[in-house]
This record gives C-alpha cells, structure tokens and sequence, in this order.
C-alpha cells in the first residue's frame, strides 16, 4: 500500500492511497467548513448546502447527477460535521474521471434553484423534527449546547427552523463563495487508484477554484453547565460530562484508552457494574470527543425515574474506583482493542479514506501508523490516573438530562459524589 501526495497549481492537496486486490476507488472532497463556522443567523447553512449541491449544476439536472453514478454502479453521498464538510463517490477504477468530474462539479457550479432550495428545506426541517422526537439524539444535541453555550460549536448541525427558512440562495452562494476554495480543500482517494491519473484529472476539474483564505472559526471554550428538559417519557436520559483533549492534547490517547475501559463495550466496568451487576439500564456507555481546540469525555445512559440517584452515586463511584484499582490487564485489553481497530479500519478503503482526510485537516500531514502504535503501547496506570485527576473535578461537569428527570438531584449535590 502506497500513500502519495501531491498539490495543483492552486494549492489543492491531492492523496491516494493505492490498496493492492481492489477493483473499487473510493473518492471524496473535504472542506473545511462546517457548523462551527457559521454565524449566529447562518445556522444550519452547511448542511443545507450540502444538500443543495446534488440539486442540479449549471450542466446537470439532480437526476442526471444520480444517474450518471448509477449507470456505472457507484454510488454518492455527502456529510456535514462540526469542523468540515465532505462529499464522496465509490465506483470501479475505470470511472475515477466520472467521480472527479461530478464532485468538482457540484462544488463549483450548483445552480441553488429557487424552488429546490424550497423543497430541500422541507426535507431537513422533517429531519429536525424527527431529531426534536428522539431523546437520546436530543440529550447529546442539548448537551452540546450547554458545554458551549452561546458559541457556534454548541449549535446544531442541522440549524433551526427560523435560520433555515431565512435563508435564500443569494446567502448560499455567498457562504460557498467564502469557503468552497481552493486553499480550504483536501482530496483524498483510496483502493485501486493510480496517482498520477488522479492529479491530472484534478487538475483538469479543478484548476480553476481560486486560492483565498476563509474566515477562521472563533477558539472554542467549555464552560460547564447544565440543561434539564423535562418530557413526558418513560426514562431518564442523562450525560455526566467534563473537559476532555482537543485533537492535539497529549493525552489524547490516554482518554480513548480510559474511555475505552470506562464504559467501552460489554466487559467495560460501566457496562458490568450499571447493567448487569445493578439492573439500572438496557445501555451505558462512555465517549471521548474531540475537535481541533477543545473537547469533552462523558457517560450517557437512559434509566427508569427511579433509579436515577442510584445510577448517578454509581457511576461517579465507578469512576472514582477506576482511581484506585485499574488493573493492568484491563488497560492492555482496551490498548488491544483500538489497535484492532486502527488496524482494521486501515484496510477498508472508506475508512481509510475518512481517516486520511481527518488528519490532514487536523495535522496538515499524515499520522504514521507505527507512531501511533506506539504511543498507544506504552500507555501505563499513571497514564491513566493522571487523566482521572485531571479530568474528572467536580467543578468541571455538565449535565445534560431530558425525559423523566424529577428525580435527578441538583447539581451541586451530584458534584459531591466526585470529591
């Protein structure tokens, strides 16, 4: 496997990352914009243009765009995230030029038809709303919003349905003309494809993207806090959060290797201890997420009203057992296990592919596999404890608690049961 990158002549980076024994490319644009980027009354504007841009181009119809990729058996789509937007194809090796020549296409020459953006609004305000009816996506959907409140970072993906309908396609090409350029875009393909054939048919579709510089998002910053919403369902959905790593903290993989432990999978200490040892929910579970200045480290779980102060004394306690017991047997288990994964993950082109992409954007270079390894390998319990302590304060939580809540202590007194 061959990893080769190279730069147009307007400074778009192109990477391949060639996999012997495939048939397949898996092709994809990454831009660095996305949901943190946007104004206070823009809300929701990534992801709508995300969606607009398979509405049609100034040379092809919506349909065209589907069926051009469907005629040759591939297939497309696209994604929105807090930090970057991607659009990505996948078809036989043959047809790289038919995936070049529709991404740079939608990117560059999306016409924003009035009367689609009308009928595309339509369809990601029954997203929302089908978001708004799904509290365990609520509670983390609100739990952002607390962690950081009144900054971009803290608002929905999706937008809401005020900003939404305000925005017309005059604003669309605007915020795409601020950032859809050449400076701000990585290209990244994966599986059976040859370099050299890439960067010349980039260079033919996207030589004439401008170089500019785009407007950069505002420093991120956790202030804990708390969000309670009440609902007339039959379980407490709860998040117990702190400050976690950013993407370039040391401790970065300490938190996945701890989290991994905490509450990773069903032999996690959370999992054992609040579902099968204690009976309190169907599911638990811990996460560490990052972002390129900032992060967090919670647990979620959905439990029945009554058991809400029990789980809650449980799961700080497990967190201040892990302190004074972790073994080292459960670290080189959870060390194993992301291993695996970074591994296996490696060898699926998609994946691979998503995984190049992530850290160009975050590093601006690629992340040797072994270094990587490495510092994994030689993570100890010190390690470890040192993340406990410095993590996990009190003073630090968030909550965020929806459904049947009236049984859920005030916060001060579930930040005891951490001291």
């Amino acid at each position: 496997m061959t990893t080769t990158i190279s730069s147009l002549t307007n400074n778009i980076k192109i990477i391949s990352h060639s996999m012997q024994n495939f048939s397949s490319v898996s092709l994809g644009i990454w831009i660095e914009v996305g949901s943190r980027n946007e104004k206070e009354d823009e809300q929701g504007i990534s992801h709508l243009l995300e969606h607009m841009a398979f509405k049609g181009t100034k040379g092809r119809t919506s349909k065209q765009i589907a069926l051009e990729i469907e005629n040759v058996g591939g297939d497309i789509n696209a994604s929105t995230s807090v930090e970057r937007t991607s659009y990505y194809v996948r078809l036989l090796k043959n047809d790289l030029e038919i995936g070049v020549s529709i991404l740079s296409d939608i990117i560059q020459n999306s016409v924003f038809d009035p009367n689609e953006l009308k009928k595309e609004k339509s369809v990601i305000l029954q997203e929302l709303a089908a978001t708004l009816d799904s509290p365990d996506d609520m509670v983390f959907e609100n739990f952002q919003s607390a962690a950081y409140h009144d900054q971009a970072i803290g608002r929905s993906i999706l937008g809401n349905k005020e900003t939404l309908l305000n925005i017309d396609s005059e604003k669309l090409i605007s915020y795409l003309n601020k950032f859809y350029h050449s400076d701000n875009i990585i290209i990244v393909a994966t599986g059976a494809v040859d370099h050299g054939n890439l960067h010349n048919l980039c260079e033919k579709h996207l030589s004439k993207l401008e170089s500019t510089k785009s407007p950069k998002a505002n420093i991120a910053s956790y202030k804990p806090n708390e969000i309670r919403e009440i609902r007339d369902i039959e379980q407490a959905h709860i998040i117990y959060a702190f400050e976690g790593c950013s993407y370039h903290d040391s401790q970065l993989y300490v938190s996945h290797v701890f989290s991994n432990i905490l509450g990773g999978g069903m032999s996690s200490r959370l999992f054992q201890n609040i579902r099968e040892n204690l009976g309190l929910a169907y599911s638990v579970f811990s996460f560490s997420s990052s972002y390129k200045d900032t992060g967090v480290f919670g647990i979620y779980s959905a439990t029945s009203p009554d058991k809400v102060k029990e789980y809650s004394i449980s799961v700080a306690q497990e967190i201040k057992n892990s302190a004074l017991n972790i073994t080292d047997e459960e670290i080189q288990k959870a060390k194993k296990q992301i291993r695996a994964g970074l591994l296996i993950s490696s060898e699926n082109p998609v994946a691979r592919m998503n995984q190049i992409a992530r850290q160009m954007s975050i590093y601006d270079k690629l992340l040797d596999m072994n270094e990587m390894l490495e510092k994994i390998d030689n993570i100890n319990k010190k390690d470890i404890n040192e993340f406990i302590g410095n993590t996990f304060k009190p003073e630090k939580m968030t909550i965020s608690a929806l459904g049947a809540i009236s049984e859920l202590d005030e916060i001060t007194k579930i930040r005891s049961f951490y001291e």
